[in-house]
């Protein structure tokens, strides 16, 4: 299987030769902005399947939890791409909303449900989880 997604203006284009490791819903405040909504939905993958093309723009920050990461977005339309972090640096995480097919998305659980928003309706059958957790899909 593999994927592709990229802007919305098209400038920028990646494909992704593997299957996700990890799904997962966010509602970290990162994520919030990021979304521009109530939370992320996200892919990881492993870094060396993913391939793009175009100019990137990147930010770095620090997460919730104390890691750095780096954004990648789209510098011309400012969509949301990819989120690198820098403790694992043989992962990617993949904006779900980026994909240009994201039905196979399913999240394993919800991060920062502590920051969520009651107005931020999110499928109840999904595992929550109040703050980060690893090992969880």
């Amino acid at each position: 299987m593999g994927f592709s997604g990229g802007c919305s203006c098209r400038a920028v284009r990646y494909t992704i030769k593997a299957e996700p490791v990890r799904a997962f819903q966010c509602q970290c405040r990162d994520c919030q902005m990021d979304s521009g909504g109530g939370h992320s939905s996200v892919f990881v993958f492993p870094r060396n399947a993913f391939e793009i093309s175009g100019a990137v723009r990147e930010i770095a920050r620090t997460s919730d939890r104390g890691a750095t990461k780096s954004k990648g977005f789209c510098p011309a339309c400012g969509v949301s791409i990819y989120n690198k972090p820098d403790q694992v640096p043989d992962m990617i995480g993949i904006y779900v909303g980026s994909l240009d097919d994201a039905s196979a998305f399913k999240p394993g659980a919800v991060f920062y449900t502590a920051r969520g928003y009651g107005w931020d309706f999110l499928d109840p059958d999904v595992p929550r989880v109040p703050e980060w957790r690893t090992g969880t899909n």
